[in-house]
Parts: C-alpha cells; structure tokens; sequence
C-alpha cells in the first residue's frame, strides 16, 4: 500500500515543494546569518538556529498541509473516489498507507534540508568543518514529530474535497502552535498541538529560542511519545469517519 501510494505521488507536484521548501528555508537563514553576523557568534550551531527559526514555528507544517492535500487530490477527482470506497483494502490500511507516504516525503525535505545546511554553510558561508550530528538529530527527529500534523492534514484533506481548506486549516494550526510557545504555554500543552509538537523538537537545543529544551534522552523520548500518541489517535479517527463515507 505504501508503494502504491508512492507510485501515485511519483508524478505530483509534491516533490517539487519538498525541493523548494528546503531550499527557501536555507536560504533565508543564511541571509539572516550573514546580516547579523555582528550580533551572533560565529560557527554552525548559529546557523542553524537561524535556519529552523521560522521552519519550525511555519514551514514545515504548512508544507505538511500542502503536501497532504495534493495526496488527498486525486482521489476527489472524477471517479477515483467510488474507486476508493470499493476497494476489499480496509480503511485503517488506506489511511496509514497515506500517512506512512507522506512521512516518507518529509524525510526526503529532511534530508534536502541537511544537504542544503552542509553544503551553504561549508561553501557560502566559509564555516568550519562539518554541521554536528545534533543537527541530524534533531532532523531525524522533526520527522517523528511532524507525524501528527501529516494525520490531521490527512485527515482534514480525505474529509474535504478543496485543496486550499484544508491548508487553510493548517495555518491557524500553526498559529495555534506558535501562540502556546510564544505565550508561554509550554510543558503538556506544547506536547498536544501537532504545529507545537514540531516546533519543540526543532528547537531543540536552539540558540535563538529562549527556554528551548537541550537534546537530551528526556526530551526525545517526551517528543517520541507524545507523537506515536496523537498519530495513533487520530489514525484511528481517520479510519472510522473513511470507513461511513460513502460513495458519490
């Protein structure tokens, strides 16, 4: 199902954001960096903070919200929808696949991001050495964290046929997110909002973020649990509203 789902998405515009985003995001923070570099101190961890400052708190959840609606796009066109009820595949199967593609998209922005981060900073930038393996870390892990929103976009993106709804959506998700970090809203709160969720885990260990948690077991597994949590969760939702839809 995940390859079929690949299959489907070889062809879509998607891979075309997962390219872009990354490189908007990398440049901006290397703008952002070479202008300040007067008031920030010198060397990679900088950079990247600069780098994830805006992709934590906007980028990566909206291009979440995108990518799911282009998923979620072929199957409201023409008939493909009938096609979909009337498969012997089980819902829960159908979803997760979708999930699970998805997931695997982000990962592909993930790297980009790295590559891009790696490659900037070395050559553009004149930085020293090789990014720390934190960083890939904490790439690795906003995959993990980024799972939640990829099941509510999904799910918003299966319910409703328009493309720009359920992105629409989205950006008052990350409103939400950004509100409950930047208000002071931590702790427990910060772990149930997906936007906010994605934004914890990228900030980890942030220079440029006030009372950002340091990347340590505790924090990952905190981020870890709290994710498989709301996946599941609305996994299931997503599966039992999929399975009374009907055809049109």
């Amino acid at each position: 199902m995940i390859l079929a789902e690949l299959v489907k998405l070889r062809r879509s515009a998607l891979w075309l954001v997962a390219l872009v985003l990354p490189v908007l995001t990398v440049t901006a923070g290397a703008l952002n960096y070479a202008g300040n570099r007067s008031m920030l101190s010198s060397g990679w961890a900088p950079f990247w903070s600069q780098v994830v400052l805006f992709y934590g708190l906007l980028f990566l959840s909206m291009g979440v919200a995108v990518l799911a609606s282009a998923a979620w796009r072929m199957e409201h066109r023409g008939h493909n929808w009938n096609l979909l009820m009337s498969t012997p595949i089980r819902p829960a199967a159908i979803v997760g696949a979708k999930i699970a593609a998805l997931a695997l998209v982000v990962a592909f922005m993930q790297l980009v991001l790295l590559v891009l981060v790696a490659v900037v900073g070395r050559l553009v930038l004149g930085l020293e050495g090789m990014p720390p393996w934190e960083q890939a870390a904490v790439a690795g892990l906003a995959v993990v964290a980024a799972t939640p929103v990829i099941a509510v976009q999904s799910l918003l993106s299966m319910s409703i046929r328009s493309f720009a709804a359920p992105v629409a959506l989205g950006l008052l998700g990350c409103v939400a997110g950004a509100g409950v970090l930047l208000g002071g809203g931590g702790g427990v709160l910060s772990h149930l909002v997906p936007q906010a969720l994605v934004s914890s885990a990228l900030f980890l260990g942030n220079t440029a973020v006030a009372d950002s948690a340091s990347l340590d077991p505790g924090a990952v597994g905190t981020i870890v649990a709290a994710a498989g949590a709301l996946t599941a969760a609305v996994w299931a939702l997503s599966a039992v509203l999929l399975a009374r839809r009907e055809m049109r």
